[in-house]
């Protein structure tokens, strides 16, 4: 995680494992590591790790099977659902930011579309 990102651990925990799932780093149906290594992995408190871990659950992107551990969900709407949810946060950033500079929406969508040289 990066240390220089001011916001709450918590949500900073959530973001990283949404995009660990997203990027298929965690693909649909494989088991993520537990709440001890992640813990270790991510230099976090494990409580902190288990309630993010509990907020994506219900969010219904991972899921929990006694005994043998946490889940990604095999449900691809699910995750497309997800994916579409950040994308949409990203643009409304993208505008947003674009708009704080004097970009009128046309044409910060017509700045996407130019060809990079």
């Amino acid at each position: 995680m990066n240390d220089t990102d001011i916001r709450p651990v918590y949500v900073k925990l959530i973001d990283e494992i949404y995009m660990r799932i997203l990027t298929s780093e965690y693909p649909p149906g494989s088991k993520i590591p537990t709440v001890r290594d992640l813990a270790l992995n991510l230099r976090a408190n494990p409580n902190t790790v288990q309630r993010a871990l509990g907020y994506i659950e219900d969010q219904g992107l991972i899921y929990t099977q006694r005994t043998t551990g946490k889940f990604v969900t095999e449900d691809l709407s699910v995750i497309d659902r997800a994916r579409r949810g950040l994308a949409g946060e990203y643009k409304a950033e993208y505008f947003d930011k674009m708009k704080r500079i004097g970009f009128e929406k046309e044409e910060a969508v017509s700045f996407i579309e130019e060809k990079e040289d």
